[in-house]
This record gives structure tokens, C-alpha cells and sequence, in this order.
């Protein structure tokens, strides 16, 4: 096997003399990079701006060129609290860079004979037994080497924290019986403790410690004086303090100490030792002779499998790409330090940037100070995950405790209410607490898939990991996270059992709606996970099915509340309007027109019914659209803003589109109430339309003419709202072609698969658009109606009511004497130039006696009805009942009237029906209408009769009510001979010996001698 490596040393020196020391002898013979003031006032721009954006704490930067220095400079603070500057001599942790050393003392031991790359581990360590397939595997030293050993990334957490001597075998002792997620030698698997296997491997075979071999055999010979190896040494010469992010500020912290991570990541040096490394790794550092061959080799990348995605192949802690000349890298980052060293062997150039903090933009200014030196201006994204993960914490952090303090507040006010027995405990049946013990299996299985999160999607690690690598605002985001959806949750239960008539859930439907709508994107991102991992993985399975949970069953309880919430602002708000009629004068009523208060009723408080699947919709798809809109900002930040100004554009048309869409709705929905008018006099005058042909044609026409006006700005109205829907369409797939075609001409480096996420999500995104978009128009419609409502329902509530005051001795008293007193009543007509006028008017009605009205059409007969029942309120003169002024609404209930126009209700309102059944079969006998009709539980099984007997029906009524005073108008009109008789020499006598006051308006003037009284009006006097 020694002779074996002999051989492969001896090919490998001499390709390593081509490849390297040719291109050496060219650069000797040029001169040193000279950067020019204009290169470092740009390079000085560039850092200054990322540790701004970046709110890096401290930095330090060299340049290499050949064996020289060309530049070095140091930026912002090693300490912040005690204002102290970083220097040159300025120590930092370097994290993965560290690799590259320990593969140089692992080539140094392979020169030696004293081991062999091919070598399995087990050789060394015979107790590291691993598996694959569940079997057990060899892993050689150069698998290890090269991270293709198998071992996962996630093994990063096993690593304990330590200091012991032990620590470094500890860390390794971790991966005993471990399950490798590749076959060795197949795949490359970056798992960081690789290195700490090949550190321990160091420390049998040398029989020191690894920190004592690092030392004596590398540090020493290369004159790293300013390299460190433990963290208290260092701290004795000028060691930066770490920070990590916390509340969007860089903030001190104090990470464990791995000392069993060492080899892999826990070196510390400053720039003036690493300028010393990046000549080591260029070729241009003298006296290193025996070390330099080493380094070749420790470059040489592994070709025997494929490279990288991002083209890079790996080597002995560097990554090896081939662009251009080649290029040598790595990163190192550990919980509040990060490093980046880069290299071109060909050019002879090298940069190290070190920072006291752990942050992306560190290997951002090392590659684009590189490529600004080599005037190549390409720039890369950046994309900081601790700073992004802290302002996204922070932000749940606030909503949450908002939530939080809401929800408490809720808890304390329902515990309130309970002891107050404002909220009653509410049995419940065995399906209720079936879902009562459903809701509690939920609430523990959504708990544990928020403990999976790291494991699921973040390579498997814990949130221990979490905590130490990541901004500490996450512990925080978290442990609130879980009690406020614990709190949420307790408030569920107690106003589930607890009932409260009043209850209305806004804050349990605000909630399910954000779930639902986070519940949706889950579903996408799982999918999309999916597709770009790699084979069946039943965590993201596991957040797949967790999403359509929360999805469905949001919108299900979503859909229950707020439906129940909508459809009794439906009945508040029609029965309000109702009250408020019943409750205005009939004068004001006679004044709206006519279809309104049914469109109103009707149509308006029906559209207004949909609203609960607008909000729905439009709230999830808007909490879907902006968690969508957040991913793909993770995915490409200048591609979200573009994107941004896309879907905005489209909004701003959709916008204006929508605006003309309602103005045409307005339209229709004024003929539509002019339609409703007509329906009326078909429903109403259909009689009168049938017995005149002439009137009946000019009826249709008009009808026609409605009809069609109405048809064309309906159909204005829903044309506007089709274009809007079809415009909104048309947009968002130009947003998608934009995707397609315009994001890889404006960012040239995007790659294939993001720019087909991008794609992926946005088609998903088809759905919530559609449901914005959808929401728009309705949304208006919902607007125009709850509009009408309140217009109409301002309209009669600004107007006077009077509320009825009864005198109880007055009604106690049958025996009653109305005194009509100068009364008169003007109708107020705009478009009239002499308004009629009914009055003035004085005259008694007395109990015991029948007083007939007559008088031609147009008389004023009607009008002076309504006065004196207190339908209309008198312009002047009063109403005297028993020496007393009786007003409004007071006077009408002395009153049993039946109009000429008497609608007839099917129940008996207002009467105790229960206590005169006698009285009701006794009057249905003398009415002979006892085969007609009967009643039942205070209804008329029927009331589909001739106006006749509709009249007599009425007239039962008028006795059941047994007023004080009776008012008839034209009752005898529609009635045959014998009833007509009936009325005047039977019913009115009858009503004059119980001593009731009979008001009658007739034309019958073959039973004038029936009146005590006979009252005629010509031209709204009496003559």
C-alpha cells in the first residue's frame, strides 16, 4: 500500500510542477497587483456598504499577491461596549476554515508511512462501526476527507459541548450505529464532523493530543505565531467578541465551547497568520518547502464523483472550481464568528475576510472583492438566514404577543362572565365531546409538528442547535408562539362550554382565517419541497397532511361562524328596518317608493348574505398570497419586488376597472327598483290592465321599455365585471410569462430551479388571485347593497315617530266623543303649483251613534278617514277624544277599521284567539263563511277568496278587536244584495246598541235612514 501511495505521490508532484509552478514562473515575471486608489476606495465602498446591510459588528480583511500583502484594513469593532476597534492582530474563530488544516496534518501523516488515505476508519478506530442499509460499511480516511462518507449533515448536533481532553473522542463516539444517508464514496454529503474523525484519527496515530500534533508539526514550521488553538490563549491576545442577531441588533454572545469540534471548525487566528496561509496555499511562501507539496495535494479535488451544482468539486478543506484559471474556497462560520478565504492559484491572488459574527455577506465581500480586483463586476445575492430568521422572528414575536394580550384579556372578561353567570355552562352531547376530544388530539399533534420543525426542514437537527446557531429571538418566537395558540385554544374551550347569547367569535374567525390561509401555503411549500428533494420523505408528508387539516378545518369553522355572524347582521339588519317602519307615520311610508323597501328587504339584505364567502376567501387567499409572497422572497429578493411590481400594476387596473364596473352596477340596480314597481301593478292592477286593452298595451310598452333599459345596464354591469375578471386574468398569466421570459434576461444569474419555483408557486397562486379577484367585484356588490341599507334605513330613522301614549281611563271608557276641532290636511306635492286641501273640518262622533261620509271621488272622504284614525297627522286643528288632545299613533288604537283596499293578513294578530273561539265560530256562522275557512292556532288555513269574502273576513276581525270605534270604508261595495242588507239593517245596529261609535263611508244612499248622522265632503269640506 506504501508503495502504492509512493507512486500516486510521484504522478501527482509531477502534474502539480505543470499545473502550479508553470504558471509560477510566469507570474514571476510580472509585477505585483498594484490596486489603485479608485480599486481600493471601491473595495472599501463594497464592505462598508455589506457591513452595513449585513450589521456586522467587526471585520478584518487582507489581500495576497504572490508573497506580498497588496492590502489590508480593518473595520468596526471588536468590542462595542468598550469602543474598541479591530486591528490587524485581531483574533477571530475561523469555523469550516479550519478543515484546510487538519487535512494538511492528515497528508503530513500519509508522507510519514504512518497511515493511508484508502485505509478504513476502523482501523484506527475499531469501535466506530457505521452503518448503511442496516448493514454495517467501511468508511476510508479519504471518504472522510472528501465528505462522501455518508455521514449527515444533521450529525452536527451530536457534538457535545466541551473542554475535557476526552471531548474530541466524545464528538466521534456520537456516530457509533449511526445510519449514513449514502452509500460511501457515492455521493457528497457535507457533514462538518468528517473532519473531527479524521482530527481523532491524528491523535491515535501521532499518540498526542490533536491540538499538540496541530501545533508542533503546522503552526510552528509555518511560523503561525498568531494561531490558536484554545480559546484562552486567545483571549489573552486580542480575542473579537462574537455577536449574533437579537432584536435586529448585533448583540454579544458567549457561545459553548466544542472543544471535540476543533479539527473541523474551531481554530483562531487573525489576518496577518492568514495572509501567511493564503501564500502557504498560493505557492508563494518561502522556506516551506516540505509543507508546500502537502498543500498541492490538499487541493487536488475528488473527480470520482459528479461535481457540485454550483460546479465545485471538493479537496483537503477547499473547494476547487474550475472557472476561468480555477478558483479555491471555503466558509467557516460558527455561532458568532464567520470567515471566507478565496484564492486563484494561477493568478496568485488571495483574500480572507474574518468577522466576529456569523453572517452571509462575510464570503459575500471576500468573492466580489476577488472579482472586483479581477475587474469582474458580477454580483451575487445575498441572502442572510440569522438576519432574516431574526426580523421574521421578531415580527411573529410582536403579532403574537398582540394576539396574546387579546387573547388574555378574552379569558380574563369570559372568567368574568362566568361568575357573573353572564356565561352559562352548556351541556354537551357525546358527538360534541367526541370533537371536543378531537380538537384536544389536534391541538397536541400541531404541537409536535412545531417541535419537528428543525428536524423536518432544517436537515434533521434539534432546536438546541437552533438556539446556539441561529438568533436567540427564535427561543422567544417559539415558546410565545406555543402559548398563545395554547391560550387560543383555552379560550375556545371555555366559550364552547360557556355560552354567551352574545357571543359573535370575531377573534377565533380572524384567526382560523390567517390559519386557513397559512394552511394553504403549507400545502405549496410542502409540494415544492417535495419535488425539488430527493425521494419519498414522510416529514414533509406529515406538514403536507397538517396543511390540508388547517386549511379544511379552518374554513370550515371560518365558514360556521361567520356565516351564523353574517346571516344575523342579515336579520338585525332586516328587522331594524322593519321596526323602524312600523314604527314611522303612514304618511312618510305613502312617500317611499314604491319597490324599494322590497329590494331592500329582499335583494340587498340577500347580497349582503354572501359576505361571509367573500371575506372568507378574499382573508385566506390574502394570507396565502403574502406567506407565498415571503418564500419567494427567500428564493430571489429582486425577483420578489419585480413580482411585486407586476401583481401591484395589475391591482391598479383591476382597480379602475372595478370602479367603472360599479358605477354601471349603481345603475342597474335604479331600474331594477323601477322593474320591482312594475311587478307591483302586474300583482296589484292586474284586473284593471285585463278589462282595458288600450291600458294594458301602453302597460306593456312601458314594462317593455323598463324591462329592456334595465336588461342593458344589467347587462353594462356584468360585461364591466366580466372584463375586470377577464383583464385580471389576462394580467396575472403576463406575470407569469414575465417570469418565464424577462427574469433571465434581468437577473442573469438565476438558476433553472428557482426560476422554476418561481413558476410553481406562482401557478398556485393562480388560486387565491382568482379568489382576491373574485371577492373584488362581489365585494362591490356587497358594498352597493349594505349602501341601500343604511341609506334607507337613515332615511327612516330621521324621521319623527311617535311613541303611543295611551290614556287608560279614556280606554277603559267605551262611551267616547271624538271632536274633530278646525282640522285640515295639505298634500305636499313639488310638482304641483296649488296643493289639495282637505279641511278645515269640525265635527263630534259619538258612541250609540252611525255617521255615514259621502261624497263624489275626490272629496277628501279617504283622506279625512286617515285623519281622524291618526294615519295622517292633521297640517292643522286637533283631535279631541273625551275633553282630552289625543295625537299620533295614540288615536288610531281606538280604532277597528277596514279599508276599501283592506289587506288581510292569515294570522290573527293583536287578538287573544285561545279565549274567543266561541265568538269566532258564532261570527264565521253569521259571515257564512264557516265552509270557507277555518282557524287554526290563530291562522286562517286559507285567504284565497274573493274580495268579497275577504271583506267579511276583515269584518270578523273588526269584532274579534272590539275597539271603541269602527270605521268602514265602502264594505258593502264588493258585497251581494243579502250581505249589503246584512250590514246596514243587522251589523251596524247590532254595533250602535253595544254602544260603538260607527264611522261609515258609503254611496249607498238606499240605506241613508240607518245614519244618525250624515257627514258629505265636496272638495274637502263638509256641505
Amino acid at each position: 500500500m506504501k508503495e502504492r501511495y509512493n507512486k500516486v505521490k510521484y504522478l501527482l508532484v509531477i502534474g502539480l510542477f505543470f499545473i502550479f509552478m508553470v504558471p509560477s514562473f510566469s507570474f514571476a515575471q510580472q509585477s505585483v497587483i498594484n490596486l489603485s486608489e479608485n480599486k481600493i476606495n471601491n473595495i472599501e465602498k463594497l464592505i462598508n456598504k455589506h457591513m452595513d446591510k449585513g450589521k456586522m459588528p467587526g471585520l478584518s480583511i487582507v489581500i495576497v499577491n504572490d508573497d506580498q500583502i497588496v492590502y489590508q484594513e480593518e473595520f468596526g469593532y471588536s468590542d462595542i461596549e468598550l469602543n474598541k476597534k479591530v486591528t490587524s492582530k485581531t483574533l477571530f474563530e475561523l469555523g469550516s476554515t479550519s478543515k484546510a488544516f487538519t487535512a494538511l496534518a492528515l497528508l503530513n501523516l500519509v508522507r510519514e508511512e504512518e497511515l493511508n488515505m484508502d485505509d478504513p476508519v476502523s482501523k484506527y478506530l475499531p469501535w466506530l462501526k457505521m452503518n448503511y442499509d442496516g448493514e454495517n460499511v467501511e468508511v476510508t480516511l479519504e471518504q472522510f476527507l472528501h465528505h462522501t462518507s455518508g455521514v449527515p449533515f444533521n450529525s452536527i448536533d451530536r457534538i457535545p459541548v466541551s473542554i475535557e481532553e476526552n471531548a474530541l473522542e466524545q464528538t466521534v463516539k456520537t456516530l457509533v450505529d449511526i445510519e449514513l444517508i449514502n452509500k460511501p464514496g457515492q455521493n457528497f454529503d457535507y457533514a462538518t464532523i468528517n473532519y473531527d474523525v479524521l482530527g481523532l484519527v491524528i491523535e491515535k496515530v501521532s499518540g498526542i493530543s490533536f491540538e499538540e500534533y496541530i501545533q508542533t508539526n503546522l503552526l510552528d514550521p509555518l511560523q503561525l505565531n498568531q494561531t490558536y488553538l484554545f480559546r484562552s490563549d486567545a483571549l489573552e491576545h486580542d480575542l473579537a467578541k462574537g455577536y449574533k442577531f437579537e432584536f435586529l441588533h448585533a448583540r454579544e454572545y458567549d457561545a459553548p465551547i466544542y472543544r471535540g469540534n476543533k479539527p473541523a471548525g474551531y481554530f483562531i487566528s487573525n489576518s496577518e497568520d492568514i495572509a501567511k496561509w493564503l501564500m502557504l496555499q498560493l505557492g508563494t511562501l518561502k522556506n516551506v518547502n516540505d509543507i508546500q507539496e502537502l498543500v498541492q495535494l490538499s487541493q487536488l479535488p475528488n473527480r470520482t464523483i459528479y461535481p457540485n451544482g454550483d460546479g465545485s468539486s471538493y479537496a483537503g478543506g477547499w473547494y476547487v472550481y474550475q472557472d476561468g484559471g480555477g478558483e479555491i474556497s471555503h466558509g467557516g462560520v460558527n455561532p458568532n464568528y464567520s470567515s471566507y478565504f478565496v484564492f486563484r492559484p494561477e493568478e496568485k491572488l488571495g483574500v480572507a475576510v474574518l468577522s466576529n459574527i456569523n453572517s452571509a455577506y462575510v464570503p459575500a465581500i471576500g468573492q466580489e472583492v476577488i472579482d472586483l480586483i479581477e475587474d469582474d463586476v458580477a454580483t451575487n445575492k445575498i441572502t442572510d438566514l440569522n438576519k432574516s430568521a431574526d426580523r421574521i422572528t421578531v415580527i411573529i414575536i410582536v403579532v403574537a404577543t398582540v394576539i396574546l394580550c387579546a387573547v388574555m384579556f378574552l379569558i380574563f372578561t369570559s372568567i368574568k362572565d362566568i361568575i357573573l353567570r353572564k356565561r352559562i355552562f352548556e351541556k354537551k352531547n357525546k358527538k360534541s365531546i367526541l370533537g371536543f376530544l378531537l380538537s384536544i388530539f389536534f391541538m397536541v399533534v400541531l404541537t409536535y409538528c412545531i417541535y419537528l420543525i428543525p428536524y423536518i426542514f432544517f436537515y434533521g437537527v434539534s432546536w438546541e442547535f437552533v438556539y446556539i446557531w441561529l438568533p436567540i429571538t427564535i427561543k422567544y418566537a417559539l415558546y410565545i408562539t406555543l402559548v398563545t395558540i395554547w391560550m387560543i385554544f383555552i379560550y375556545f374551550l371555555i366559550t364552547y362550554f360557556f355560552k354567551n347569547k352574545n357571543d359573535k367569535s370575531l377573534l377565533l374567525i380572524s384567526l382560523l382565517s390567517i390559519i386557513s390561509g397559512l394552511g394553504n401555503f403549507l400545502i405549496i411549500f410542502t409540494i415544492n419541497l417535495s419535488i425539488n428533494g430527493s425521494g419519498f420523505q414522510i416529514g414533509i408528508l406529515l406538514y403536507f397532511t397538517l396543511g390540508i387539516i388547517l386549511y379544511v378545518y379552518g374554513q370550515r369553522v371560518v365558514r360556521f361562524n361567520l356565516i351564523n355572524i353574517t346571516n344575523n347582521i342579515v336579520y338585525t339588519k332586516r328587522m331594524e328596518i322593519i321596526n323602524r317602519l312600523l314604527r314611522i307615520p303612514y304618511s312618510n311610508f305613502e312617500k317611499i317608493k314604491n319597490g324599494r323597501i322590497h329590494a331592500t328587504l329582499n335583494n340587498d339584505t340577500e347580497t349582503l348574505g354572501n359576505f361571509a364567502n367573500i371575506i372568507i376567501g378574499g382573508v385566506s387567499s390574502s394570507v396565502t398570497l403574502v406567506c407565498c409572497f415571503i418564500y419567494l422572497g427567500f428564493v430571489s429578493f429582486y425577483g420578489l419586488l419585480l413580482t411585486i411590481f407586476v401583481i401591484s400594476l395589475i391591482a391598479s387596473i383591476y382597480y379602475l376597472t372595478g370602479r367603472y364596473a360599479n358605477e354601471k352596477e349603481e345603475g342597474a340596480r335604479n331600474y331594477q327598483n323601477h322593474f320591482f314597481k312594475f311587478i307591483n301593478d302586474i300583482t296589484n292592477g292586474f284586473k284593471e290592465l285585463s278589462l282595458n286593452k288600450a291600458k294594458k298595451e301602453e302597460f306593456e310598452v312601458d314594462v317593455d321599455h323598463t324591462c329592456n333599459n334595465y336588461r342593458v345596464k344589467r347587462g353594462e354591469a356584468a360585461l364591466a365585471f366580466a372584463n375586470m375578471f377577464v383583464i385580471g386574468e389576462l394580467l396575472f398569466t403576463v406575470a407569469l410569462g414575465a417570469v418565464a421570459f424577462i427574469f433571465p434576461l434581468v437577473f442573469t444569474e438565476i438558476q433553472s430551479n428557482t426560476l422554476s419555483t418561481y413558476i410553481f408557486v406562482l401557478l398556485f397562486m393562480i388560486g387565491p388571485v382568482h379568489g382576491i379577484l373574485n371577492a373584488i367585484p362581489d365585494g362591490i356588490r356587497v358594498k352597493i347593497s349594505w349602501n341601500r341599507i343604511q341609506e334607507l334605513y337613515h332615511e327612516i330613522a330621521s324621521i319623527k315617530h311617535d311613541d303611543i301614549h295611551l290614556d287608560r281611563e279614556i280606554m277603559a271608557n267605551n262611551n267616547v266623543v271624538i271632536e274633530l276641532n278646525q282640522i285640515e290636511y295639505v298634500y305636499d306635492h313639488e310638482d304641483e303649483e296649488s296643493n289639495f286641501k282637505v279641511g278645515p273640518i269640525s265635527y263630534k262622533f259619538k258612541s250609540g251613534e252611525i255617521t255615514f261620509i259621502t261624497g263624489g271621488n275626490g272629496s277628501g272622504k279617504s283622506t279625512l278617514a286617515k285623519m281622524i284614525t291618526g294615519l295622517y297627522t292633521p297640517s292643522k286643528g286637533e283631535i279631541i277624544i273625551n275633553n282630552k288632545e289625543i295625537e299620533g299613533k295614540a288615536l288610531s288604537q281606538f280604532y277597528s277599521t277596514i279599508f276599501s283596499d283592506v289587506y288581510l293578513f292569515d294570522k290573527l294578530y293583536g287578538i287573544e284567539h285561545e279565549e274567543k273561539e266561541e265568538e269566532i265560530t258564532k261570527y264565521l256562522k253569521l259571515l257564512q263563511m264557516e265552509n270557507k275557512v277555518k282557524i287554526e292556532d290563530g291562522k286562517f288555513n286559507t285567504i284565497d277568496l274573493s274580495t268579497g269574502q275577504r271583506k267579511r273576513l276583515a269584518l270578523l276581525i273588526s269584532y274579534l278587536e272590539d275597539r271603541p270605534v269602527y270605521l268602514f270604508d265602502e264594505w258593502a261595495a264588493d258585497q251581494d244584495p243579502e250581505f249589503r242588507q246584512f250590514f246596514y239593517k243587522t251589523l251596524l245596529p247590532d254595533l250602535k246598541s253595544r254602544g260603538k261609535c260607527i264611522i261609515a263611508i258609503t254611496h249607498d244612499d238606499y240605506y241613508f235612514d240607518m245614519a244618525d248622522h250624515i257627514l258629505k265632503l265636496e272638495m274637502g269640506i263638509i256641505k
